[in-house]
């Protein structure tokens, strides 16, 4: 995009540079999932789903924050990436849901299998250009506008309804499981299953709050743009500005795994520290070499 007014290049120098953090970071969450067989599992999918669609995100709107030829096209494809990223997070709800409504755990596995997960995975980038890139070249542009606002806040809606009803399966499973004499190996899984879904739901609900806060500013111009009929010079100001906060989101997100991810801590360690032990190993063979 051609920015041709000197108030909006601040919003876009800091949307850029918060574009390559984030691309840098998440690259760093794919360098770990690569090099971690603990994380390279059918539980996490939607994880790396996430990672990849951060990723787009940042580099889609680096793209449209600089001048180039393709302003609509950039747009239409940054849009369907941000509500991919949006989907993936309502799809770990989905997915936990019906872990909890396949018992015994055999059953989910039966059913959800790494094929399809890869599948799922898929369909939530077809499904999100099919929304959103048609969409962006309405010639409505009031249309348009309302559009932009409600999908990502249909989306938010459903994800923390889809929340909810997951922590209440889990509370709903917690009680008979407490009071069990002689557990089973099913139950045993079953066990396993709950605290795994919820210790997954816990983080995916960390991220969905960060999510919302951040979509939050984006969404309301929108509807302020629908509601008013038209930009202004504060709307527009306001737009740009509402940009940085949603690559914030993808910039926390590789924190988040961290903090609550043993496998990406221990991923990471091992990374780090593999590379500096390879690198003293060099240096001491380099040493004796010179002897």
């Amino acid at each position: 995009m051609e920015i041709v007014n000197p108030m909006y290049w601040n919003a876009s120098l800091v949307a850029q540079v918060l574009s390559v953090i984030a691309v840098a970071l998440n690259l760093l969450v794919v360098l770990v999932f690569a090099t971690t067989k603990q994380f390279r599992v059918k539980y996490h999918g939607f994880v790396f789903n996430l990672v990849l669609a951060d990723i787009a995100v940042s580099v889609t709107l680096f793209i449209y924050m600089r001048p180039h030829p393709f302003d609509k096209a950039v747009q239409a494809v940054g849009r369907a990436f941000f509500l991919t990223a949006q989907l993936n997070i309502l799809a770990v709800a989905v997915n936990r849901l019906l872990a909890l409504s396949l018992m015994p755990p055999a059953r989910y596995d039966a059913v959800v299998t790494p094929a399809r997960m890869v599948l799922a995975c898929l369909l939530i980038w077809i499904v999100s250009a099919a929304l959103f890139v048609p969409t962006t070249f309405l010639q409505d542009k009031k249309l348009n506008w309302l559009i932009q606002a409600l999908l990502p806040l249909i989306t938010l809606v459903m994800t923390g309804i889809f929340y909810v009803m997951v922590f209440r399966k889990i509370a709903h499973y917690r009680a008979p499981l407490a009071y069990t004499q002689g557990i089973s190996d099913i139950e045993e899984q079953t066990s396993t299953r709950l605290r795994q879904t919820r210790h997954l739901m816990v983080t995916f609900t960390v991220i969905f709050v960060a999510s919302a806060l951040c979509w939050l500013p984006f969404c309301v111009v929108f509807i302020m743009l629908f509601a008013h009929g038209g930009p202004t010079i504060s709307l527009s100001v306001a737009l740009w500005w509402s940009f940085p906060p949603l690559t914030i989101n993808s910039i926390l997100n590789p924190f988040i795994y961290w903090w609550r991810f043993k496998e990406a801590r221990d991923g990471f360690y091992q990374l780090l520290f593999g590379c500096c032990c390879r690198r003293r190993q060099e240096t001491a063979e380099e040493t004796e070499g010179d002897l």
